[in-house]
């Protein structure tokens, strides 16, 4: 009915999660749109007399429309940044409507595909965000986000946005029940959380639940890669489904505080595009010579990523901003993986083409707020929301995402940079707001992420797994990577002579869903 109304307008009048499609018999047209922030997935796939639409790229490959013909440069996206950003997917013959968009289609005319929101692009303000007002409207979206006819809970951590979600629960005086992982097996410790969590749990009277992350995951791997359709190289995919495992057993709804690294600039690589402008203007012989030198320091052994950080910092390109920011998050470091046969189709790139194009769009006062707006674009729906929408959905569970609400967002994306980022504090202005809300530890805490130790389990309990995976005769009857690179890969690895968890991830992570959904996986109908 909002559709009779308003026709394509009707989307500036909806608010949260959405993916839909309207078929209008009257001008035999349809109608697609997805949610302005990419919290729910639509695929779709054209051919001269028709159009197939799916949440599911599933759905398509099971009519036959993933015919196996790969799109190798949307793949090498894969390897270098974990992910493959929209509008390409893994097949070159569907697409994905990009978030904050929406599609029309009348058969016997192109379609037409229209952005109808995007982020302010605006001048930062000019004075300083209240605090108060920031408690304000985080209160006031997660309200929103907890109206359900059945009980809500809700993910904790020891981070600030997750504690946030909880604070803003109590605050409206919920009754909250959370849940919590806690990570087993070799370097578990640098990633165990659960006594920040357990102290933002006793200070607010919530009933806490603690679910145990084993590095055993050769039973539950294929099943995660086949609920997240897409080859997607995130390690938190695998806690993702064991909480969301657990917490469906009692509830249908949960609330999650992805979106608040984001919004508020809480990852390292915020900071790392703010110096990287002074660091590109030092000589390129010395950046040279800085760059081969921390290329030779071995890894911790200990798990953590100082040493990791540093290379990628030191290695990346310099260029536009946007070039810099895809360079402190790529995985692989000039490396031909591929076989030379393939080596062409992946040289154009196809990362690079993203960020560049949607860097063009995003802000121009600031470096960091143009980062931001490329998370927004990319990572966030692409990766973060991919992983929670999906295995979330192959639990039955709805997650829901307080912080990912263009209300919120179109309210504070102007911030200034100092009340993100001041010297070596992050999230500044959320800090603050959350002062009397959360514990004093969770202040001094390092950014952990929701992962566990996926270095060192690829050394230790998953080193059989890996390699069985990716032997040398695996990846040559394969035919689509140098296997004798990838075996120095894994020893560099094994040896904590280079950290190269990343790209090995996302090896593994595509091994296994070309098995089940290329090379294992007849068509089971036809169109």
């Amino acid at each position: 009915h909002l559709y009779e109304d308003f026709g394509a307008e009707c989307v500036h009048r909806l608010r949260g999660m959405f993916s839909f499609a309207v078929w209008d018999a009257s001008r035999e047209e349809l109608f697609l749109a997805r949610d302005r922030f990419g919290i729910k997935p639509l695929y779709y796939s054209l051919t001269p007399d028709m159009i197939a639409f799916s949440s599911e790229l599933k759905s398509l490959h099971a009519v036959g429309l993933a015919d196996g013909d790969l799109d190798w440069q949307a793949l090498e996206s894969l390897f270098r940044i974990g992910y493959i950003p929209a509008p390409r997917s893994p097949f070159q013959n569907i697409q994905k409507l990009e978030a904050g968009h929406w599609l029309r289609w009348r058969r016997d005319r192109e379609p037409i595909v229209e952005r109808y929101w995007d982020l302010p692009t605006g001048s930062m303000f000019e004075r300083s965000t209240d605090p108060d007002h920031v408690l304000e409207l985080l209160d006031e979206s997660v309200a929103m986000h907890t109206v359900s006819d059945v009980p809500v809970a809700a993910f904790l951590s020891g981070g600030l946005d997750s504690s946030a979600v909880v604070g803003s629960m109590v605050a409206a005086g919920e009754s909250v029940r959370a849940f919590t992982v806690r990570f087993e097996g070799t370097g578990s410790q640098a990633h165990d959380e659960v006594g920040l969590a357990r102290l933002m749990a006793d200070r607010h009277g919530v009933d806490l639940d603690v679910i145990s992350v084993a590095p055993k995951v050769e039973d539950l791997f294929e099943r995660i890669v086949w609920a997240l359709d897409e080859p997607l190289a995130d390690e938190s995919a695998l806690p993702s489904w064991l909480i969301c495992e657990a917490v469906a057993k009692s509830f249908k709804v949960a609330l999650v505080g992805t979106g608040g690294d984001e919004l508020f600039a809480g990852y390292r690589r915020h900071k790392g595009l703010q110096v990287s402008s002074a660091w590109h203007s030092l000589p390129a012989g010395l950046r040279g010579a800085a760059a081969r030198l921390a290329q030779r320091l071995p890894e911790s052994r200990r798990g953590g990523l100082g040493v990791t950080r540093l290379k990628r910092f030191t290695g990346a390109s310099g260029g536009s901003p946007a070039q810099r920011y895809l360079g402190l998050q790529q995985r692989l470091q000039g490396e031909d993986l591929f076989c030379e046969e393939l080596r062409p189709m992946v040289s154009r790139g196809y990362a690079e083409q993203v960020f560049e194009a949607h860097g063009g769009l995003g802000p121009t006062d600031s470096v960091l707020r143009m980062a931001l707006y490329l998370d927004y674009k990319t990572y966030l729906p692409e990766d973060l929301l991919h992983v929670a929408d999906r295995i979330s959905m192959a639990h039955s569970l709805e997650l829901r995402v307080p912080f990912v609400d263009h209300r919120l967002v179109e309210a504070l994306f102007q911030i200034q940079d100092r009340e993100r980022i001041r010297g070596r504090e992050f999230k500044r202005l959320l800090r603050t707001a959350l002062r009397s809300r959360v514990p004093k530890a969770h202040y001094s805490a390092p950014k952990r992420g929701f992962v566990g130790p996926t270095a060192m389990w690829l050394r230790n309990e998953l080193s059989e797994m890996l390699g069985d995976e990716l032997s040398p005769t695996r990846l040559k009857d394969m035919g689509f990577f140098d296997p004798k690179l990838v075996e120095r890969l894994r020893t560099e690895h094994a040896s904590y002579q280079q950290n190269h968890e990343g790209v090995l991830w996302a090896l593994l992570c595509f091994v296994v869903w070309h098995r089940k959904f290329v090379s294992d996986s007849p068509r089971r109908f036809d169109v």
